[in-house]
Order: structure tokens, then sequence, then C-alpha cells
């Protein structure tokens, strides 16, 4: 099996290929000297560890050459062109290791199935990229040493047919060069990324994936960063994206690149579409919204699927979004979310935070500061993630007094982080330095990373002194020992 196709420079097929199948695959400008360098030092990493411990988010002090891959030119051009400028490396960090067994039989799945939910706690979904998924392999991958397993397009889909079984990872089947699922997978066809050393790959934040089995004896590495959208998107003209279905072409044009329109559509067709047993028939259909010839027919057909799958009480109130809350901010209509948004229900307010996200409207910034103290916090978390898709806007003031709240008076980290998050998507502000400072001291290492983060990237002496403390305290010294290959 051939390994997957890669540049060294971010290409329009690159984007195209993220847009259309979930992920992309490019070659950073360091040697392979520098990356075989890099698999040693993973190596005496692990080796140091005792009971398969992983050391998750302080890979980076530990390995520190890992940095020369996050600030290679290649690497940053293609997350540019993905996320935007002033883009931020999410705290949360990951170093995958799959171990060599050489009397494992490959091809095989060592995990099942999955999309990643967000470190410790879930973030509503988006098919826009306000998130993506970094992954270094400092070693070539083929077939048969542990490659992550992709299941492209999936990143579009609210679901993969089949639920997780950790223990059981599913079987899989090989005809010629092609790996296959069952059927019962809404997507079956399996992308094994096979890459050469030093390759990093992208991966939209929700495609389905997997790691395979390792049947060498060498172990292998896939070390995986998550990095995180700080702004709405601006138009980039240029060549017009080749995207032939509607979800497609709306995160081709949401990312500002020129895509072909939707042809007009019939409500009757585009209800059948969206009655559809086929989840793809029924995105694809929610993306057509805004190309019905009744709007008015749409609007009411979508808000009542939205009564139809509030959460139940013990649902997932992050994740149970109805995905006609998607369709519904595509039709420019303000009132319909406004609606929602001034129920009593909390199962149509969430679904109104997220519905005013995605729309991007400053016209809903004034009630979703108003659900940022909200009494039920679940409710809260939609309305500052809404809050943070939609941006700075002529109420930003109100919205920063009402995240700076949350960060003083809430004893949820999660809650902070929200908050925090939310306040770097207003911009590096002056504003936001008095919250951040108090945040930057945080016992939770999620809430001080992120302020620390985010301080660092305001032009202000505040911000600076702000963040001098907080460092000396997290400052991490190198230990020589690594060097020498010994262990802890």
């Amino acid at each position: 099996m051939s390994q997957s196709k890669m540049s060294n420079v971010p290409t329009k097929a690159n984007i195209e290929g993220f847009v259309k199948r979930g992920y992309t695959l490019v070659e950073p400008s360091l040697s392979e000297d520098f990356h075989r360098d890099v698999y040693t030092q993973l190596s005496r990493v692990f080796q140091s560890m005792h009971n398969d411990f992983n050391p998750h988010n302080n890979i980076l002090p530990m390995v520190p050459q890992l940095w020369k891959v996050l600030d290679d030119p290649v690497v940053q051009q293609t997350i540019t062109s993905i996320l935007g400028e002033n883009y931020l490396l999410h705290v949360h960090r990951h170093p995958h290791i799959s171990r060599g067994q050489p009397k494992q039989k490959t091809p095989a799945m060592r995990q099942p199935f999955h999309k990643d939910g967000h470190a410790v706690k879930p973030r509503p979904r988006h098919r826009e990229p306000w998130w993506l998924i970094m992954f270094y392999y400092p070693q070539t991958v083929d077939l048969h040493n542990g490659p992550t397993g992709l299941l492209p397009g999936t990143h579009v889909l609210p679901e993969l047919g089949v639920e997780e079984d950790w223990y059981n990872p599913p079987k899989i089947e090989q005809k010629r060069d092609q790996l296959f699922l069952t059927d019962q997978y809404v997507q079956p066809n399996i992308h094994p990324l096979t890459c050469k050393a030093g390759s990093v790959a992208f991966t939209h934040f929700d495609i389905g994936h997997g790691a395979m089995m390792n049947g060498t004896e060498f172990d292998r590495f896939a070390c995986k960063f998550v990095i995180m959208r700080t702004q709405r998107p601006t138009d980039r003209g240029g060549e017009e994206f080749k995207l032939k279905d509607p979800v497609s072409r709306h995160i081709g044009r949401w990312l500002g690149y020129s895509t072909q329109e939707n042809e007009n559509i019939s409500f009757a067709d585009w209800k059948a579409a969206f009655i559809n047993s086929e989840i793809r028939e029924r995105v694809n259909a929610l993306y057509m919204s805004a190309s019905v010839d009744d709007k008015s027919a749409v609007r009411d057909t979508l808000l009542k699927d939205i009564s139809n799958r509030l959460p139940s009480e013990n649902g997932d109130w992050i994740l149970d979004i109805a995905d006609a809350s998607n369709g519904l901010a595509l039709l420019g209509e303000p009132e319909p979310i406004e609606g929602l948004l001034n129920k009593d229900n909390e199962g149509y307010l969430i679904n109104g935070c997220f519905s005013a996200g995605q729309a991007g409207d400053p016209v809903f910034v004034p009630r979703l500061n108003e659900l940022v103290k909200h009494q039920n916090p679940l409710v809260q978390r939609h309305a500052m993630s809404a809050l943070g898709l939609i941006g700075p806007t002529p109420n930003q003031n109100e919205t920063i007094s009402a995240l700076d709240s949350v960060i003083r008076s809430s004893s949820d980290w999660d809650l902070k982080v929200y908050a925090i998050q939310a306040l770097i998507r207003q911009g590096a502000l002056s504003e936001t330095i008095p919250g951040l400072a108090i945040a930057a001291k945080d016992a939770n290492t999620y809430v001080n990373a992120f302020a620390i983060e985010q301080l660092c990237r305001i032009d202000d002496d505040r911000a600076r002194s702000a963040v001098i403390e907080p460092l000396r305290r997290h400052r991490w010294m190198e230990d020589p020992r690594y060097e020498q290959g010994k262990s802890l």
C-alpha cells in the first residue's frame, strides 16, 4: 500500500482535500537526522516511565525539539490556511505510542473508530474548523507499524454508525489495496495514514479515526497537538474550489474560499432529503436550507425538528444539539433564533445559543451576555461558546464583563476555561488583562495555562507583569540524564 500523498508546501489541493476528506498531510522542512533524534528522545522518555505512564501535556518540556516542528514554516502556513491568523496551540498534548508487537497480525485495529472529545470536558461540535488536530510522525509509518486509521469524510457526519467498544476493536477486511469495515459503519472505507518520517498530518477535530496495530519490533510514535481558531475567517479570494456536495461548499465558503453556488430546489425535494434515513442526505439537506424556494416552510420544519430533538434530562447537554440548528443559522433570519433564546425551556436555550454562534450575527450578543449568568451551567457554557464564535462586537465591553465575572466567581474550572476561551476570541485586548491575571494564578492547570497563553499574546506591560510569577512557578528544567539515556 502506497504512502499517503504529501506536500512540503500547503497548496490549494491540500486545503481542498481537507475540506472534502477531513485531513491533509505535509512535510516540514526539517532533516532526517532531526526526526531520528526526536524518535530517540521520545523512546527515552517512555522508557523512563513506570507502568506505561504517559507524559501527556508535559511532552514539550521533556522533548523541547518538538517546538521546531510546531515552528516550522510549512506547518505554520498549513495551520494558517485552515484556521487563519493568530491561532493558538491548545495546552493539551498527547504523545501516542504504539508498542511493537512482532507476533501481531496486521493490518488490524488496536482502537475502535471514534471522534475525539476535548481534553477532560466536552465542547460543542462544529463542521466549520474551529479546532484542528495535528499528528507528527518522527518515523516512517507503513501499514504494519501502527498507522492512524482514518474514515475520510466522517468529519461532517454526526455519527459513525457503530458505538465505540474499547475492549473489542472492529474487524477489518482487506481487498487488494483497500481496507474496509462492516456495512454498519456509515463510511466503511479506511484510509491508513502511511507516510515518510517527519510527516505532519492535520485532521478535522471530528473525523473518525483509530490507531492500528503495530506488528513490528519497533515502537511507533505520533505526537498529537490540538490547535484553536481564535477569529472568524475573512474572504481569501483566489481560485475556486471544486466542491460537489453542499456541506463541503459551505465549509469552503466559510473558510473564505470561492466555491460553486448551490442550485435552488423545491421545498418538497428538500424535505424528502431532510427526513431521509441516510445520514449524508440529511446533512447535505441542512446545508441547502438557504437554497429552497419556500424559506418559511424550511424555517418551520427546522424549528419543529429542534423541538423533537431536545436533550433528555440525562443526556449530554453539550453534544446533544439538534443538527437542525445548523440549518437555522444559514437562513439569515435572526427572528427564529431569537425566539429560541427567549424561551424558558433550557433545551431550547442551548439550541438557540448554538445556532446564534453558528450564524455569527452580533444581534444575538446582548441576550447571550445575559445567558452567561444563567443558573444552569450548561446554558452558560453554550452562551460563552457562542460569544467566542461571534467574536468582537459593539457590545464587547459587556461581553468581557460577563466573562470576567465567571472567572472571578465560579468554582467550576471548566466553566472558567469556557470563559477564557471566549475572551481569547475577543482579541488580544488590554481590557481582558484583569480577569486573565486572576486566572493565571488559578490552581487548575488548564485554567492557568490558557490564561498565561493569552496574556503572552497581549502587547501590554501589565500583561507581561501578570505572567512573570505564574511562569516562574511553571518553569521546567530539562534533565541531562535523558541525554545520557538513563532512567529517572
